[in-house]
């Protein structure tokens, strides 16, 4: 459950190694493919099959070539209603996007452009729009870096318009409408990385008379349009200019007080930050961090912290174009990232930023702004991630190599969202602590020498504050979150220079004193604690391949007897066991017993998770000392209410499973005591 696939099928070098993983975590799995779709090496997934099955599957793409020629032929241009003809191919299309094998790029774009053609003549059909829209989309997402293609704009917005933007006396009603909107939406969105050149002077020229006026209606209609439809492709390019820039920062200022104003215009200079590194933001840069200070709306002194006087947004166009008034925190993540370059003043105004905003993520300074706050860290990590990933990948043959982050910007970065991460650390917002202990985690793969050292000081302060137990459990699932991290830097040839003193177990003594404590830490009455808990051992033992009683120096756990560990750690699972109530157990109703679990069910997967991986990581020894304990419990006790309530055995009978593999003698005395409890 918390290993990569790709982690979990990699040869172990000791039985004390962890798992080698990149010095960054990658954005999404590797798994995907040994080198990419469309190619000629095998997935991954298929690779792991058997060989009989493994062969049969590099016959699906002669087999999807011959779906795509049935699926041309099944539409006739000279009958319109031929089109519902071909709705039957959708799900078809639908397994070979889901299956991992090979398909050729040319009947992907064979596909894309049938499908749009489809989508073209079927202009008042509107679920004929919906089916082929979705699955268009999805096959652009899946091979969008792969297609050579040219879309055309026009039709796109034709359709838009004459569907949403006109009275139209169809019989479809408003759910069906919505679902076209958001179907053709997403199909533009995914179809301008293909629009041709000269398509963003065409929009632009089209969209911007309607803002000419700021205080006309029409403005935000093409503002909306502009976000939607606006390109930001290689194509395009030449139509981004300094001069634009000026004029769109100039627009952008022309309507005060709007969110909706506000999130179209960030999305859009957002997506140019990102995708142009050749326009200079420089003089922007003051304006541009105002603004996104000013879309915070955080209280100052007795204000409220919103805009005093809002600009209304029609109700039509709130409703066809983003209705979010929330403030965009992503956009202005992805631009504050994508800004930052070696000799850039950005990082001196992230920091000015940051230090007007810290002071919002304190645990008393909770409000209506936490969330946006919330995701504004998320987004940072999350997007710094990414830009480091992709500069990685491409550092030996980028032209741009000499833009991208070197270690001081990257240092700096790490240092002024920490500020943010000591802030939000105990907020009395689970999301919000729960974001700056996966925030930690990701950047303890970035700067370890300042992240680690970080999330080292805010555990021993937790283990000594006794009168703020919240605290302890925010803090072992910090470490429960940078497990992987904490192994890899113990082990690597670096570790002392993160510790000039020559401590160098310091990270290893962490994670020996986290466990040591986390079998105090499984209490009935403190369900956040307890899955937290569950948690960190589940993170710990993921990254061991065996464990067994060797004391050697190579050992993962000299100081700790793993035989006694294991010996106390059931003897408190098997007290939380019995001590555990339903969670509805003080309400009322005949439905509340029978409908409910225990928080060892209902609020998360780490107790299955916990089981899984260290009863799979057991040496024999300790395995059969676990299951003789395990079935000597099983035979011996009924959990509360175990013969009234089935739902009640959940957590009796995830126990069964981990061990019936190997020990048929017990399994069969299981057997026999759950066939008299029935």
């Amino acid at each position: 459950k918390l290993l990569d696939p790709v982690d979990a099928a990699a040869p172990q070098k000791s039985s004390s190694s962890p798992v080698a993983i990149d010095r960054i975590p990658r954005a999404k799995s590797p798994v995907s493919r040994v080198v990419g779709f469309g190619g000629s090496d095998m997935h991954l997934y298929n690779a792991w099959l058997p060989p009989s099955v493994a062969e049969e599957t590099k016959k699906e793409g002669e087999a999807f070539s011959r779906v795509v020629s049935s699926m041309r032929s099944s539409y006739k241009p000279e009958d319109p209603d031929s089109v519902y003809a071909t709705l039957k191919w959708i799900s078809v299309l639908d397994v070979f996007l889901k299956a991992k094998s090979d398909v050729a790029l040319e009947d992907v774009t064979a596909v894309v452009e049938i499908g749009l053609e489809l989508f073209g003549v079927s202009q008042d059909k509107l679920y004929v729009q919906v089916r082929w829209g979705n699955i268009l989309v999805r096959v652009l997402n899946k091979y969008r870096k792969k297609l050579a293609l040219k879309v055309q704009w026009r039709p796109l917005y034709d359709t838009l318009v004459h569907t949403h933007f006109s009275r139209s006396t169809g019989p479809e009603g408003w759910r069906v409408r919505q679902r076209h909107f958001e179907a053709i939406t997403s199909l533009v969105r995914s179809c301008r990385r293909f629009f041709p050149a000269g398509s963003a002077s065409e929009i632009w020229s089209e969209f911007s008379s309607l803002m000419e006026n700021p205080w006309h209606n029409s403005s935000f209609e093409g503002s909306g349009f502009v976000r939607l439809f606006l390109p930001t492709n290689l194509e395009n390019q030449d139509f981004y200019t300094n001069d634009w820039v000026r004029k769109t920062m100039e627009l952008w200022e022309s309507i005060p007080n709007c969110q909706f104003w506000n999130s179209q215009w960030s999305a859009v200079i957002a997506r140019v930050i990102k995708n142009y590194d050749f326009v200079d933001w420089e003089c922007f840069l003051p304006v541009l961090f105002t603004r996104y200070l000013n879309m915070f709306e955080v209280p100052v002194a007795n204000g409220s912290g919103s805009y005093p006087f809002p600009v209304d947004v029609p109700r039509n166009t709130r409703f066809l174009f983003s209705n979010r008034t929330m403030t965009p925190t992503k956009a202005i993540a992805k631009s504050v990232v994508y800004l930052l370059k070696p000799g850039s003043s950005t990082g001196k105004h992230l920091e000015k930023l940051v230090d007007l905003l810290e002071q919002y993520y304190h645990p008393s300074n909770g409000g209506r702004w936490t969330y946006s706050l919330e995701r504004f860290l998320l987004y940072l990590v999350i997007t710094f991630q990414k830009r480091l990933q992709h500069e990685q990948l491409n550092k030996d043959n980028d032209k741009h190599a000499h833009l991208f982050l070197g270690r001081p910007e990257r240092t700096a970065f790490v240092k002024i969202l920490l500020k943010l991460i000591d802030r939000g650390q105990y907020s009395k917002n689970e999301r919000m602590s729960e974001t700056v202990a996966a925030a930690t985690s990701i950047l303890s793969y970035v700067e370890p020498s300042l992240v680690l050292p970080f999330l080292t000081s805010r555990f021993h302060l937790a283990l000594e504050t006794m009168t703020a137990t919240h605290q302890l459990k925010t803090a072992v699932m910090s470490v429960a979150f940078a497990g992987r991290s904490l192994f890899l830097t113990s082990l690597s040839t670096s570790a002392k220079e993160l510790h000039p003193a020559g401590d160098s177990n310091t990270f290893m003594d962490l994670l020996m004193i986290s466990l040591s404590n986390a079998l105090l830490g499984m209490d009935a009455n403190d369900p956040p604690k307890t899955l937290a808990t569950m948690q960190l051992i589940g993170s710990i033992f993921s990254n061991i391949s065996t464990l067994d009683d060797s004391m050697d120096d190579s050992s993962f756990m000299p100081m700790i007897q793993m035989s006694e560990w294991l010996d106390e750690f059931l003897c408190r699972l098997f007290s939380l066991l019995q001590h555990l109530e339903p969670s509805s157990v003080v309400s009322e109703g005949s439905h509340s017993a029978a409908t409910s679990g225990t928080f060892l069910v209902e609020d998360g997967p780490y107790y299955y998770c916990m089981l899984e991986i260290l009863l799979g990581r057991l040496s024999k020894s300790l395995y059969d000392q676990a299951l003789k304990k395990i079935a000597k419990f099983v035979r011996t006790n009924i959990l509360p209410g175990a013969i009234a309530e089935q739902l009640d055995l959940e957590e009796e009978e995830s126990l069964r499973p981990q061990f019936c593999r190997r020990q048929s003698q017990h399994c069969l005395q299981l057997l026999k005591h759950q066939l008299i409890v029935n």
